[in-house]
C-alpha cells in the first residue's frame, strides 16, 4: 500500500488502518499555524520540512468557546465522548486523509468532507467520521478543519485596513477551507488521487460551507459534484430578513462591539491575548444557554464570497454540477425546522405578494392559529423541507441534475428520531462507534447510504452497485414534474413529493423578485 508519500512541503508516513487495505494520514499540515500575527489573517502555505513527517496523530481542534466532551450536552454522548482527551488550539489547520491506493498513478476520486457546528463548534475526527468505512469503497477521503467562530470570521476595521487590496477581508475560515481544497488539487495525485474529480461534502453549517465554496468565484473549476447535508440554504424572498449573510460594514460594525464588551481596545491588543482568554471573555458576553454563544458568521466580502448564495441560485450563477441534498425528518420538525405561525402572521405575511396578496389567501384559506402552525410541518413553511423542495424545483427547472432524500429511519436508543446529525452515522457507515444498539436493518441501510454516496463522487450518479455488489434501489434524480425524492427509511424506498400549492406559489414569487432582469 501507499503509506509515504511526497507532499508539497515535504513528506509524510501514513499508519495502517483497521482495515490493512487503507492508510491513514492524520494530522497533515495545508497551511502554517494562524498563530500571533497571523491570528486574524489569510491562511498561509504550510512550512517545508526534511525527513520523513509521521501523521499518526490528530491535529489540535480549533478554539471552541465550549471544550467538546466536558459539557453535558445532547451531543456530548451522541458525537463526542472521548474528545475531552483532544487539544484545542488555533494551530488546527490539518486533513486526515484516508487513501486506498496501492500506488500513486490510480486516479481515484477524491470525498472532501467539511464539518458542521454552525462555524463555531465541531472538529474533522468527530467519533461517527470513519474515514476508512468510506474509502475502503475506492475513494480518498479528506476530512477538513478550518477555524471557528471568533478567530475564523471575526470583520473589524483595523483587519480591512491592513488587508492588502488583492486580499479577502475576514471570512478566514472560508478562506481556510478554499486552500484546503487547492491544496487538494496539487498534492492528491501523489496519494492516488484525481485532481478533476474532487467531489465537497458537508453537513448543517458544513453543508453551508460547501455552497459558499461552489459560489466563490476563486474555487471556479475546482469541485466537480457537491453534497449538502442538513440543509441548502434557500429563501423564497417573502421572508422578513434579505437573502445571505452580513454586509462587510454590519460585520465590522459586530466586531467593534465585541471588542468594547469584552474591554479590548484594538487589533493589537487582541492579538497579544492568550485564546483562552479570548474565549472566556466570549463565553462572559454569550447568552444563558444558548446554543453558540456570541456567534460570528460568514460577511459579504466582495472578493471571497461576492453575494448570498441564494441570489447565486436564482441568477444561475452556481456551477454546473450534480448535487445531493437532503434531510433527516425528525431535524424538520423540531426547533431547526418548524418555527411559529399563526392566522395574524399569514395575513401579515400576504401583503409581502402585492397583487397576488389575493391569491395567497386563498390558497391558505381561512385556517386557525392551530391550522396555520400546522403547515410549518409541510413544505409550505418548514425551514429545510421548504427550502430543499424550492432548491431542487429551482436546480432542476435549469436542466441541472440534483438528487434529493430524507432520511427517517427508526433510530433506537432513546425517543429523539431522526435527529440533527442522525445521518452522519449512514453516511460513513460508522453505526458501531455509536452508544445506540443499532441491530441489522440499520447497518444494511447504513451500507446503501454511504454506496450511494461514492458511488456520486465516482460518477456524478448515486446508482450503481452497493459495498457487497447488490444493485442498489434506483434513486431518480428530481424533476419538476415527477419531483423523485428517495427515502431512507429502514431500507431505501423511492417517493414523489405530493403537490403543495403554497410551496409553488412561494417559488414563483421568489423568481419573481429575486431574478435579475437582462
Amino acid at each position: 500500500m501507499l503509506r509515504k508519500v511526497m507532499t508539497e512541503s515535504g513528506m509524510v508516513q501514513g499508519l495502517v488502518g483497521k482495515d490493512p487495505r487503507i492508510t491513514v494520514f492524520r494530522g497533515v499540515p495545508y497551511a502554517k499555524p494562524p498563530v500571533g500575527e497571523l491570528r486574524w489573517k489569510a491562511p498561509q502555505p504550510a512550512e517545508k520540512w526534511e525527513g520523513v513527517r509521521k501523521c499518526y496523530e490528530y491535529g489540535d481542534m480549533p478554539m471552541m468557546r465550549v471544550h467538546p466532551g466536558t459539557d453535558d450536552s445532547f451531543y456530548k454522548r451522541e458525537l463526542h465522548p472521548v474528545s475531552a482527551d483532544f487539544g484545542m488550539s488555533e494551530d488546527c489547520l490539518y486533513l486526515n486523509i484516508f487513501s486506498p491506493a496501492e500506488r500513486a498513478d490510480e486516479k481515484l476520486p477524491v470525498f472532501c468532507y467539511i464539518h458542521g457546528g454552525g462555524l463555531q463548534d465541531g472538529y474533522n475526527y468527530e467519533v461517527e467520521f470513519d474515514g476508512e468505512r468510506v474509502a475502503r469503497r475506492g475513494v480518498i477521503v479528506v476530512m477538513i478543519s478550518y477555524r471557528l467562530g471568533l478567530f475564523g470570521f471575526l470583520a473589524h476595521p483595523e483587519i480591512t485596513v491592513e488587508t492588502p487590496d488583492d486580499g479577502v477581508i475576514s471570512n478566514f475560515g472560508m478562506q481556510d477551507q478554499s486552500m484546503a481544497l487547492h491544496w487538494v488539487a496539487r498534492n492528491i495525485e501523489n496519494f492516488g488521487g484525481d485532481p478533476s474529480r474532487i467531489v465537497l461534502c458537508g453537513q448543517s453549517a458544513g453543508a453551508g460551507s460547501v455552497q459558499t465554496q461552489l459560489c466563490s468565484p476563486m474555487n471556479r473549476g475546482l469541485i466537480a459534484g457537491a453534497i449538502c447535508q442538513s440543509a441548502v440554504s434557500f429563501c423564497f424572498g417573502d421572508e422578513k430578513d434579505a437573502p445571505g449573510g452580513m454586509t462587510l460594514s454590519a460585520a465590522e460594525e459586530y466586531g467593534k462591539d465585541f471588542f468594547k464588551k469584552v474591554g479590548i481596545r484594538d487589533l493589537r491588543e487582541a492579538r497579544a491575548m492568550d485564546a483562552a482568554e479570548l474565549m472566556r471573555r466570549l463565553s462572559d458576553i454569550s447568552e444563558e444557554g444558548a446554543m453558540f454563544g456570541y456567534p460570528f458568521f460568514t460577511c459579504i466580502d466582495g472578493k471571497f464570497v461576492t453575494e448570498p448564495v441564494e441570489l447565486c441560485y436564482y441568477n444561475d450563477r452556481l456551477p454546473d454540477v450534480p448535487m445531493i441534498v437532503g434531510v433527516c425528518m425528525g431535524e424538520t420538525q423540531g426547533m431547526f425546522g418548524r418555527g411559529s405561525l399563526s392566522r395574524e402572521d399569514l395575513l401579515k405575511k400576504a401583503e409581502i405578494y402585492g397583487e397576488k396578496k389575493e391569491e395567497f389567501l386563498t390558497l391558505v384559506g381561512s385556517c386557525s392559529d392551530e391550522e396555520a402552525q400546522e403547515l410549518t410541518k409541510t413544505d409550505a413553511f418548514n425551514r429545510f423541507l421548504g427550502a430543499s423542495r424550492g432548491f431542487c424545483e429551482l436546480r432542476s427547472g435549469m436542466g441541472k441534475k440534483v438528487y434529493y432524500y430524507i432520511l427517517d429511519p427508526d433510530i433506537p436508543g432513546d425517543d429523539a428520531g431522526s435527529f440533527h446529525g442522525a445521518d452522519l452515522w449512514f453516511t460513513f457507515d460508522s453505526l458501531s462507534n455509536s452508544w445506540r444498539p443499532f441491530e441489522g436493518k440499520h447497518y444494511d441501510l447504513a451500507r446503501q447510504v454511504c454506496s450511494y454516496w461514492t458511488n456520486f463522487v465516482k460518477t456524478g450518479d448515486p446508482n450503481g452497485l452497493d459495498y457487497c455488489g447488490k444493485e442498489l434501489p434506483e434513486w431518480k434524480p428530481y424533476e419538476t414534474k415527477e419531483k423523485s425524492v428517495m427515502r431512507f427509511l429502514d431500507t431505501a424506498k423511492l417517493d414523489h413529493l405530493a403537490s403543495c400549492p403554497i410551496a409553488d406559489f412561494r417559488l414563483a414569487f421568489g423568481k419573481a423578485k429575486l431574478t435579475e432582469r437582462k
